[in-house]
């Protein structure tokens, strides 16, 4: 009995084997659609994250200036000058809110504030270095340019003795640092490394933790209820603090800000923009011109503004 050799696959079994070019092509072209729906929605989801995290920070310096105010009766102010020298002649408002938390206060003695080997600087803070320098205290900056808060000392009469001051820095004095019981402070743990200067003034301000953020926190102070003074955000972008309204037009003289009798904590959100800051209402659009304003993140929303 003869075998049957095998017979030889066609071509159509071959082409059936295999994908065709069209095929390919068109499995090609869902991956791509697919990509580009997924890629949207995982940029979502980082970025929601992200505005959680930085929530969740606003929450932690608010616990830390309530800390604040428990030692020294008043939330931190957010516009004040500090003179280092003892025979300079202060501004009677910034002494006012010294003297409010630092009754024994001397303001006769030379302090080295910002920790450069001197005590001849007039400092001038408002918003962010304002925030840094009440919840952090008196700072210096190592040679790698990186800044330190040290908290105040506990001597009444001394509290901006800077402890970071050494016998290795120019102009060191023993003078400067004596005295220096214990210390009050930190309010909050910093992460040196979102510590920024953006005025170059030894102040530091403090980054959110979005990535490659470049504008600071923006605190400011409604005095216990007094106001908010436009001179506290000064330099920082912003014209205005928040008030409740129509987003299209200015606050009036009547209109009522957000956290009337506390302060505002401002976050430039993911695209490193504040805006003018103004008038806001949840269920209203930004106009032209403030709509970067979108996404900032506050202590009065509970997350990016829209």
């Amino acid at each position: 009995m003869q075998k049957r050799s095998p017979k030889a696959p066609s071509a159509s079994q071959h082409n059936r084997s295999a994908f065709t070019l069209i095929e390919l092509m068109i499995v090609i072209v869902i991956i791509l659609i697919l990509i580009g729906l997924l890629i949207p929605a995982v940029g979502a989801v980082r970025l929601r994250a992200q505005q959680a995290n930085v929530r969740t920070e606003i929450t932690s310096l608010e616990g830390a200036i309530t800390a604040f105010r428990q030692d020294f009766g008043m939330d931190p102010p957010s516009g004040i000058v500090l003179y280092e020298s003892g025979s300079a002649t202060w501004d009677q408002r910034s002494k006012g809110l010294v003297r409010k938390m630092w009754p024994q206060f001397n303001f006769g003695l030379d302090k080295d504030i910002n920790g450069d080997g001197d005590t001849t600087d007039v400092i001038a803070l408002n918003a962010g270095e304002c925030l840094v320098f009440f919840l952090g205290g008196v700072s210096d900056r190592t040679p790698d340019g990186t800044f330190r808060v040290f908290g105040f000392s506990k001597n009444p009469a001394r509290p901006f003795l800077n402890p970071g001051h050494t016998s290795a820095d120019p102009g060191y004095s023993a003078s400067l640092t004596a005295t220096n019981s214990g210390r009050l402070g930190p309010y909050f743990e910093f992460d040196n490394s979102r510590f920024v200067d953006t005025d170059g003034d030894l102040s530091p301000e403090f980054l959110d933790p979005f990535p490659s953020q470049q504008k600071p926190y923006i605190y400011v102070s409604s005095y216990d209820g007094r106001g908010y003074r436009v001179a506290d955000i000064t330099g920082t972008g912003m014209t205005s603090v928040y008030f409740q309204g129509d987003p299209s037009t200015a606050p009036s003289t009547n209109s009522t800000p957000f956290k009337p009798k506390s302060y505002q904590i401002i976050s430039p959100g993911a695209d490193y923009q504040f805006g003018t800051g103004g008038n806001y209402d949840a269920n209203k659009n930004f106009p032209a011109g403030r709509t970067v304003e979108a996404d900032n993140i506050t202590n009065f929303v509970g997350g990016a503004l829209k």
